[in-house]
């Protein structure tokens, strides 16, 4: 077994604002979200115990109850975390992104989130699948974490309407085809149930296929 040492990425020992308003974990709590995805990462859903999460951590159950008040509290914190990675991987692609207006924005946000996914398929397994039973988020948590992500999506798409760089009857329509295509491509390879030999290739055809949709006729792709 990996040591936990090894895998934890430091953060702040303080909470306090992330990304998109998104507290950051304090240096227990962390340590304790960072033990529960890699158990759901080496042995799924059934050995997510409260006993074996707190021994990897160095930990015990009582502490997991008192920051978290038991497993639902620290299933909603995995599936914040989560977020709060997806916006660090979103905000970071946008910083290098092509300008407002330009359809790149999108690809540029496509790219992200499969990054994202790839590189982070416990936590994606958390915030899209059930992968903890019993566990459903509150609808205003779900409500905040699809603004906080999708929104960027909803954003760049409605600057490409203003400069004509696409068209749709709204925002919203793109932005919505564009996440939930890059959606299914990577629940497919997350699962390896994609079978392809250069999946970056069909990946990137698959994000330029979707903002081609919406080119207006005449202009480049």
């Amino acid at each position: 077994m990996t040591a936990l040492s090894s895998t934890i990425t430091p953060m702040s020992p303080s909470p306090g604002p992330g990304p998109a308003g998104l507290p950051v974990l304090s240096e227990r709590r962390q340590r304790l979200v960072e033990a529960a995805v890699q158990v759901l990462a080496e042995d799924g859903p059934h050995g997510l115990s409260l006993r074996r999460i707190a021994a990897l951590a160095g930990s015990s159950t009582q502490e997991v109850y008192t920051l978290f008040g038991g497993k639902a509290g620290l299933a909603e914190a995995l599936y914040t975390e989560g977020f709060r990675r997806m916006s660090i991987t979103i905000t970071s692609a946008l910083a290098t992104a092509p300008p407002p207006g330009d359809p790149g924005r999108l690809i540029a946000l496509g790219r992200a989130y499969r990054q994202f996914a790839l590189k982070e398929r416990a936590f994606f397994s958390v915030m899209f699948g059930r992968s903890i039973p019993g566990f459903s988020p509150p609808s205003e948590t779900r409500a905040a974490r699809r603004a906080e992500t999708l929104g960027h999506v909803v954003r760049a798409a409605d600057e490409c309407l203003f400069a004509g760089t696409l068209i749709a009857k709204d925002a919203i329509h793109i932005a919505r085809t564009c996440w939930v295509t890059m959606h299914g491509l990577c629940s497919l390879e997350v699962a390896g149930l994609l079978s392809i030999d250069d999946e970056d290739a069909f990946a990137d055809a698959v994000i330029q296929g979707i903002v081609d949709q919406f080119t207006p006729p005449g202009q480049p792709g």
